[in-house]
């Protein structure tokens, strides 16, 4: 209920005669800031922040969280006043998140439960405080992260009362492996699925697998799959076909949005020839598949988890984010796209 009742009042926000000449300049640095310049997009957001859109404020307190200095926004990195341009001001305590300073008092608690997820100590409970505030991407990742850091007494300890987070696509889709008789993971099949979170189904399936003693059910190209995904494309053998490993992930990333992330970072340089290596070697940079998962900033209720992901934001925080991370990976640059990228960053 309680939940209903926030989303009510940010939607009644922006109904409002007197919000509405407000929410244009908003919008418009939304949009700006999804497909358009960086700069322009976050000041505008931060100047709508100042002038109390509590929508404004949400957004940037979760990009100040997430876009860490040393982070993956070359600009917000470099900006020399950048407290100034995403925090709140506080005449005692400086600078503050405004995830912790939003001006609509409704909104404090769900503030709170979305500033807190990546730093609290209590995964479960900050997976519950997100889903019930509509963070149901955030929700998931937790509890995916939980499971792949081996805390599976955490899952099993999940309340019955959870608004809807055991429901979550990976574990949906490791359940419903786990109740058929043909326990075989082949790349056929597997592409043919629609769930769009059978990748972190997998991986979480793959997390499992040692104890479960599940190992001997993949197939040789699940096998080659799941070490792209997890990052160690290096590990790759020579006679890998590479073709038939690209033509599976881009038919796996019509459906899956993190993954399709990745394949238009790659297909931005794509010219006559397919770079085969792209897709391997910049989920190898950047640590694989569980780093592109984290590479949602907006608050879910403001900007809709579909609409952001179709934007040009997280495929530009993806090229940030490869060129960045390159200077601690020390083996040769394989693929051609990747390697223009890095010389025009």
């Amino acid at each position: 209920m309680r939940m209903l009742v926030i989303l009510a009042n940010v939607f009644l926000l922006h109904l409002s005669g007197a919000a509405a000449a407000q929410d244009e300049p908003y919008n418009s640095a939304v949009d700006t800031w999804l497909n358009g310049d960086e700069a322009t997009g976050v000041q505008g957001l931060s100047e709508a922040a100042s002038q109390g859109n509590s929508s404004a404020q949400m957004i940037l307190g979760q990009i100040d969280r997430d876009t860490v200095p040393g982070g993956f926004s070359d600009y917000l990195v470099n900006h020399p006043k950048r407290d100034e341009l995403l925090r709140a001001h506080d005449p005692d305590k400086g600078t503050v998140s405004w995830l912790l300073a939003l001006t609509d008092p409704s909104l404090k608690e769900a503030g709170e439960a979305i500033f807190g997820y990546r730093v609290g100590r209590q995964p479960i409970s900050n997976a519950l405080a997100l889903q019930s505030y509509g963070e149901v991407e955030g929700a998931e990742y937790v509890l995916w992260n939980t499971l792949n850091n081996g805390r599976f007494d955490l899952i099993n300890s999940m309340p019955s009362d959870n608004y809807g987070l055991s429901d979550a696509g990976f574990l949906k889709w490791i359940e419903a492996y786990m109740a058929r008789e043909n326990k075989a993971i082949t790349m056929r099949a597997f592409v043919e699925e629609t769930n769009p979170k059978r990748v972190s189904g997998l991986l979480g399936l793959k997390r499992l697998a040692r104890l479960l003693n599940l190992n001997q059910h993949f197939s040789d190209e699940a096998n080659q799959f799941t070490t792209v995904m997890l990052g160690r494309g290096s590990e790759l053998s020579e006679s890998v076909n590479l073709v038939l490993l690209n033509d599976n992930i881009a038919r796996i990333s019509e459906t899956d949005s993190y993954l399709n992330i990745v394949k238009r970072y790659c297909e931005s340089c794509e010219g006559d020839e397919v770079d085969y290596d792209c897709v391997v070697q910049a989920l190898e940079i950047v640590g694989g598949y569980k780093t592109v998962m984290s590479i949602r900033t907006p608050v879910e209720t403001l900007i809709d988890q579909d609409t952001f992901m179709s934007s040009n934001r997280p495929v530009e925080t993806f090229s940030q984010l490869v060129n960045n991370m390159r200077r601690y990976y020390s083996r040769e640059i394989r693929s051609s796209c990747i390697a223009s990228n890095l010389a025009a960053g």
